[in-house]
């Protein structure tokens, strides 16, 4: 019962952090003309360092159906402050044991760099395959999201990631190390046109479960992106998933 207060005030903390940080369209114009009055110009960075960091509450609502409540917190301008916060949900539905199908709804509040606001809600179609080769197992996540911003016209986003796990154990620790690669591929339309496949991040990292119902992955990551401000990433990062 503990356990499940502590996860329960850490989803909490992320969804205050997230509304904390959250401005009206109006609010965020208003600083923007400040700044842009201000006699300093920021130049968009194209590099930045950052931690990311996700949490997810899974309930399972029948033997093939979950509930997933999701919260994010990116710490970024080299590790100084808080960027990217998000909340969302989700309802998995597992087709059988190779494919699962979650439609989500995710609200974004992003700040890149001290003169830029983003406000964004995406509708998401997340389609997951699953399958193993021995011990190895290939997941592959394709998803679809629907973007919308106040200031710009809705894009959709195209993101395919293929992961390889395997067990493995250092003594009595146990643990899956694993590979990653994601692509993506936007219809937003630039200075010079359609952004196309814009995108690649790779990862390794490891699973591991920490209790019976909590889980950890902890991964490094390197997102390269010539298009978007800043697009060059190296990442720390964490996502823990507490299963009711």
């Amino acid at each position: 019962m503990k356990l499940f207060r502590l996860v329960a005030l850490m989803f909490s903390l992320l969804l205050l952090v997230t509304l904390a940080t959250a401005q009206s369209p109006a609010t965020a114009a208003s600083q923007t003309n400040d700044i842009a009055a201000a006699p300093a110009v920021v130049k968009p960075p194209t590099e930045d360092h950052q931690f990311w960091n996700e949490f997810q509450l899974v309930k399972h609502t029948g033997r093939k159906t979950d509930l997933v409540l999701i919260g994010v917190l990116r710490i970024g301008r080299d590790w100084a402050r808080p960027v990217d916060e998000r909340v969302g949900v989700g309802y998995a539905f597992k087709l059988n044991k190779y494919l699962t199908v979650m439609p989500t709804y995710v609200h974004v509040e992003y700040q890149p760099y001290p003169t830029r606001i983003i406000h964004e809600e995406r509708l998401v179609l997340n389609i997951t395959g699953k399958a193993s080769l021995g011990k190895f197992t290939f997941t592959d996540r394709n998803l679809i999201e629907r973007r919308v911003r106040p200031s710009v016209k809705d894009f959709t986003v195209y993101r395919n990631r293929l992961q390889i796990d395997h067990p493995a154990h250092l003594g009595k620790f146990a643990f899956k190390p694993y590979v990653a690669n994601e692509v993506w591929h936007s219809s937003q339309t630039g200075a010079n046109g359609q952004f196309g496949w814009f995108r690649n991040r790779i990862s390794v990292g490891i699973i591991k479960q920490l209790t019976e119902h909590l889980s950890g992955d902890f991964f490094v990551l390197y997102q390269s992106d010539g298009l978007s401000r800043p697009g060059n990433i190296p990442v720390v990062g964490t996502l823990f998933r507490y299963t009711l």
